[in-house]
């Protein structure tokens, strides 16, 4: 059942999309005058998706009808290039009134004095009592005072997309349920010679991550630093499940996924050409929009002594930038965005979990079934992690320095020992810099 504010979405975001003509076709100008008497802001998203896009047209649409004077000018950027674009535009003072923020990015641009600060406005404002605490802690937690620079929209985690009708010819009706049925399916279901492989690999941008999430989950090591600051990545468990993951390069994945970012791996699975996808709730929309009902999400499987161990994606938020010349307005267009009914309705679009509570009580967050099985296994025995990204070199570490390794361990030009011996050390001198500094 959809909920009252999507079925207005529907109706209205392509005319939104064709009357305003707001993606792509504002400048990143940092504001200006809305017409007589009023302002326009500025609002990038940085997910790059065009689902996504369509419902914020409409929400934008709506806000602008209950906030004479205000225009808002919104821009999608490619995700994969979306931190460096936000950069580029600091540096020459042209950066957006707000921006949707990647949970990699809040510790790099409070470092920079980026952001605006909103403890007092959030103190005052409703969404206090709405949004979830644990993920505003999050946000409190990435900035280096403890203050709030940004809010929370939304809360994902890593799950398996698979093709329900491919897996249950290969004998998986109910999908992969172990670590042993994944791999085993995923090399069943290849054949290159058909152009069909069991599994799209994140081999390039953004994959880093999701390789830390699997080793995680299939090793069943509970913490990502020990007591001392060290980082456990190089585990002994962690390299058994990372040599493992590894190996389904080629065969069971396409030579091309070396460098498959968001957009590849998820054209591969919706396509067809790949039986299965690790990747997190907020892919549902495209492949809904694709697949119809042929397709569902599971939790990645649990360790083999029976530990599920889940590193949460980091929390994606709204921020607004401190060199914004409208910080009232720029709060109104936040504070509705994160309203019961907008935020209800951004997530219905992308598949993942409100972080207004009162949201949560909509239909459709029961009707959806990638939803309703997160919420139901991540309410069982579960550790829960946090994705390290109040460390400020997070980002770099991830993006910057692992990426190339990690293709490099694809190609066979370095050990996964000594791949994961150098993320960890990385990931020990950043947590113990920042145990220092505090």
């Amino acid at each position: 059942m959809q909920s009252r504010m999507t079925k207005r979405l529907v109706a209205v975001s392509m005319a939104t999309a064709l009357a305003a003509g707001l993606v792509g076709c504002s400048g990143p100008d940092g504001g200006g005058d809305g017409g007589e008497g009023g302002v326009t802001i500025t609002f990038w998203d940085h997910s790059g998706n065009p689902t996504r896009a369509e419902t914020y047209e409409a929400l934008i649409e709506e806000f602008e009808k209950t906030h004479e004077g205000i225009t808002v000018d919104f821009l999608t950027l490619p995700s994969d290039s979306a931190f460096e674009k936000i950069q580029t535009s600091l540096a020459s003072s042209d950066a957006p009134d707000i921006a949707s923020l990647s949970g990699t990015f809040v510790a790099p641009f409070t470092g920079q004095d980026a952001l605006l600060n909103l403890d007092d406005r959030f103190a005052d404002s409703p969404l206090a009592d709405e949004l979830e605490p644990g993920l505003v802690d999050v946000m409190r937690n990435d900035s280096r005072d403890g203050g709030l620079y940004a809010l929370p929209y939304t809360l994902t985690y890593g799950i398996m997309w698979y093709r329900t009708d491919l897996w249950a010819e290969a004998g998986y009706p109910d999908g992969p349920a172990t670590w042993d049925d994944f791999y085993a399916g995923a090399e069943k279901l290849t054949s290159p010679k058909d152009g069909q492989y069991g599994f799209a690999m994140r081999g390039g941008a953004g994959g880093v991550f999701q390789f830390l999430q699997a080793m995680y989950a299939q090793s069943g090591v509970e913490t990502l630093f020990d007591d001392d600051g060290v980082s456990t990545i190089d585990d002994p468990a962690n390299l058994e499940a990372f040599t493992q993951y590894v190996g389904l390069y080629k065969n069971a994945t396409s030579e091309a996924d070396l460098g498959y970012g968001y957009p590849d791996m998820v054209a591969a699975f919706d396509s067809g050409a790949a039986a299965s996808l690790q990747h997190n709730l907020g892919s549902y929309g495209e492949h809904a929009a694709t697949l119809g009902e042929n397709f569902a999400g599971i939790p990645l499987p649990e360790s083999a002594d029976g530990k599920r161990v889940v590193i949460t994606d980091p929390i994606p938020s709204f921020a607004i930038f401190k060199e914004t010349e409208h910080p009232d307005e720029t709060w109104e267009f936040l504070e509705f965005m994160l309203s019961e009914s907008s935020n209800g309705a951004l997530n219905e679009t992308i598949g993942q979990i409100p972080s207004n509570i009162e949201s949560r009580s909509e239909a459709w967050v029961s009707d959806l079934q990638s939803v309703s099985a997160a919420s139901e296994w991540m309410n069982g025995d579960v550790t829960l992690m946090s994705a390290p990204t109040y460390l400020p070199d997070y980002g770099t570490i991830m993006r910057n320095e692992m990426e190339p390794e990690l293709q490099r361990v694809l190609l066979g030009e370095l050990d996964p020992a000594d791949f994961l011996h150098s993320w960890a050390d990385r990931m020990t001198e950043a947590q113990q810099a920042y145990l220092g500094d505090k």
